[in-house]
């Protein structure tokens, strides 16, 4: 060989071992002192051979190849073998000095045929040659076996020689040891991911090379400090990392945005220039104070006065007026969905927009006297949106002052009608208030926004009983598209302005109905600075989710429905239940008794509980300063209602309280830990799970000895959990016991051979 230095040992290591060992990456790695990334390892392997040449073509190569072991100057020369077993290999072993022989950590099979293939080989072509015993892939033994299989690359295919990686082959360093003391060999592990052990199994490699050598040549005098090779320290992995718990993303502006398409439980209808936009109290209660007071109007007194109209007899004085107090908000049935999940939109020309023909020997029905009111009205189409009833001619009206009743019209004439219609010009420019509506208990308002707001009976489409519902008439100057924006933006917290063409409309309704967010998100749209709005929209969710908390999660304010508990009774709405819980809108809305119910019994759970899964269900928040075992009832009733968002939470929050404990006590909360392993199994508080077993598995030795009795009395499942992650790991303990008696033995022959230096032996 070229390129030696003078009184420079050189010695030739041959490497063999099954194919897929790692023989060329451990050579690699020597050879360029540079660790294998994990994508590099995890490629597919192909079968390769690390030329001998590198040594004259590379001079980082060659310069590597040179170390002073022992005081003795030394030039390594590493050849790579193929690891097929009917491969010829006698050229690789003329003249080698020292044999590494290699198998893999994480195949049993690799290091089963050290002894039954490369020993007779060995000793066929090299019977002289010390071996050195080594075994690769070292970091697989503490790594997350499962999280590899996942991102490791194509499966090899059968053709191929090596075997798939199996984690139940893992070898123990105690089964390696057993296999080197059978052979005469030495014993090391290496990793050319982490270096692991790299260099000194290559030092050590030398070591044996030069002993063996000092045999033939024990006058030189150079060879006489060469130790002989060195026990390797057992490696300790690294503490494994906690468990995170990852908090599923959030649904809840959807679920609140998805109401403005749900006619089901809308409860209060807008007429917007003779359209008809239905809407949800809570959700405008909740995102604007106008529609707080809105909705806060005493309208008793007129419910009083429409019922004292009538005479004693229980007659009214005109049928028109009891016909209309009966009707409901003038939406076809067939076209207003009773499924929250199915939004019907009528088609264009559809033969539900006829009016139905009373038969003339019957009397009127109320859906026809209904349609009727919609002849009035002209309410004979409907928007293409499905939320919207479009009212294609307005009746010529005046603004009612407040306190004056209107007079009922005489509408027997339908021509008169029209010719009033047709000869008022300046109709745009009033507030109209549909026939429908004026015989209704109602209220003018002396609002910029409202002209008047009414009250109509009409019948709830899941349940089938008759409920009442606000009708708002809003002023002549805000346009149904404005509105729509306006909707969109107190349901949803953002404005899209590719939706609305006219924005000069938006900001009038928004002026009108006094939402200053609003005003400025379309100023900052306009501006083009709509980076802006992303905070305005930030704080508008913020003070939505505390009025939602304030208002109806704690007060319970426009209540509709009552679940009862073991201890008590909570209110609640029945919109907000649907559309944030599955079971809820399947128990509520599908074929179940608990349908057309005002009242659901849920039973095994407590009123505490309850509202606290109430409050993450309106806020979308988990509630805090709960107790463990109050969380435990709250992820217990989270897991029943499929909400794994607020078990996730609920799983934080114990966490975080349990690292709060363990910094006041040291550690010392394995007692309270293991009291959770079966609670959080049977109500799939996995993440908690996972995170009580790695804090056991952490703090073993010290719980083992503290509470012996806790690890006897958990599940079986668990406690071979905890085993497998055990830190540090029990062969680490048995290999650095081992280390310690070799390091001691090493002393006391150290300590004899001084002693006994100038005496014959």
């Amino acid at each position: 060989m070229d390129n030696e230095l003078p009184r420079q040992e050189l010695v030739k290591c041959v490497v063999v071992g099954d194919s897929s060992t790692g023989k060329t990456r451990l050579i690699v790695a020597r050879a360029t002192k540079r660790a294998m990334t994990r994508a590099q390892l995890f490629q597919t392997h192909k079968p390769s051979v690390w030329a001998i040449d590198q040594y004259h073509r590379c001079q980082e190569v060659l310069e590597n190849s040179w170390e002073v072991i022992d005081g003795v100057s030394v030039s390594l020369r590493l050849w790579d073998t193929f690891g097929d077993h009917e491969k010829d290999r006698r050229f690789a072993y003329g003249r080698a000095d020292v044999v590494l022989l290699l198998f893999s950590v994480a195949d049993a099979v690799s290091l089963h045929n050290t002894t039954r293939v490369w020993l007779p080989e060995i000793r066929h072509f090299c019977p002289r040659a010390p071996i050195i015993l080594c075994g690769t892939k070292n970091d697989l033994r503490y790594a997350d076996l499962e999280a590899l299989l996942k991102e490791r690359g194509p499966v090899s295919h059968q053709c191929t020689r090596h075997r798939p990686f199996d984690p139940k082959g893992i070898v123990s360093p105690s089964e390696g040891r057993l296999i080197a003391k059978e052979i005469n060999a030495f014993y090391y592990e290496s990793s050319a991911y982490t270096l692991y052990g790299v260099d000194e199994v290559f030092d050590n490699v030398v070591r044996a090379a030069l002993i063996a050598r000092r045999h033939h040549r024990f006058w030189q005098s150079n060879l006489k400090k060469v130790q002989s090779p060195l026990p390797q320290a057992p490696y300790l992995p690294p503490c494994p990392s906690e468990p995170r718990i990852v908090v599923p993303p959030s649904t809840y502006n959807n679920d609140i945005s998805s109401l403005l398409k749900d006619l089901t439980c809308a409860d209060v209808t807008f007429v917007v220039q003779g359209e008809y936009i239905h809407a949800h109290k809570v959700c405008l209660i909740a995102a604007s104070s106008v529609f707080h007071d809105l909705f806060m109007l005493d309208l008793s007194d007129q419910l009083d006065s429409s019922s004292s109209s009538q005479d004693p007899e229980g007659q009214s004085y005109d049928p028109g007026q009891q016909q209309h107090w009966s009707s409901p908000v003038p939406v076809p049935q067939q076209h207003m969905s009773t499924s929250p999940d199915i939004i019907e939109t009528p088609p264009d020309n559809s033969e539900h927009h006829r009016l139905p023909q009373a038969h003339p020997h019957h009397q009127r029905s109320n859906c026809d006297r209904d349609h009727t009111s919609l002849l009035e009205d002209g309410c004979l189409s409907f928007s293409p949106n499905g939320n919207t009833c479009l009212i294609s001619v307005r009746p010529k009206t005046r603004a009612l002052p407040t306190g004056e009743t209107p007079s009922p019209p005489q509408l027997s004439d339908p021509s008169d009608f029209e010719d009033s219609i047709e000869g008022d010009e300046g109709l745009t420019s009033l507030t109209v208030v549909p026939a429908s509506l004026r015989y209704l208990p109602s209220k003018v308002l002396s609002h910029p926004a409202f002209h008047s707001i009414h009250l109509q009976q009409a019948e709830d489409p899941i349940t089938g009983r008759p409920k009442l519902r606000s009708v708002v008439v809003l002023n002549y100057k805000i346009t149904p598209e404005a509105f729509r924006a306006v909707l969109g933006f107190l349901y949803l917290g953002s404005l899209s302005p590719e939706k609305y063409t006219n924005l000069s409309d938006v900001i009038t309704a928004a002026s009108l109905l006094d939402l200053s967010d609003l005003v400025s998100a379309i100023a900052n749209i306009k501006h083009q600075e709509e980076y802006m709005n992303l905070e305005i929209a930030e704080a508008f969710l913020e003070n939505r989710r505390d009025r939602f908390r304030e208002l109806f999660a704690d007060k319970g304010f426009l209540s509709d429905m009552v679940i009862k508990l073991d201890d008590g009774a909570v209110v609640t709405h029945r919109s907000l239940l649907m559309v944030r819980c599955d079971p809820m809108l399947a128990m509520l809305s599908r074929h179940f008794k608990e349908r057309p119910c005002q009242e659901v019994i849920l039973q095994g759970f407590r009123k505490s509980t309850f509202k606290a899964v109430l409050v993450y269900l309106y806020t979308d928040q988990c509630p805090e300063q709960l107790t463990r075992s109050e969380m435990l009832s709250v992820i217990e009733l989270a897991n029943f209602l499929c909400l794994p968002r607020l078990v996730a939470l609920a799983e934080q929050c114990l966490v975080l309280s349990f690292r709060e404990e363990a910094a006041e006590k040291d550690g010392d909360i394995g007692e309270n830990v293991s009291h959770l392993l079966d609670t959080c199994k049977v109500h799939n508080a996995n993440q908690l799970y996972h995170w009580c077993i790695h804090h056991m598995a952490i703090h073993y030795d010290a719980i083992s000895k503290k509470h012996p009795r806790l690890l006897r009395d958990i599940s079986q499942e668990a406690c071979k959990e905890i085993h497998c992650q055990r830190w540090p790991p029990l062969y680490y303990l048995n290999e650095i016991e081992e280390y310690e008696q070799q390091q001691r033995e090493k002393k006391r022959l150290a300590d004899r051979s001084k002693k006994h230096k100038w005496c014959l032996k």
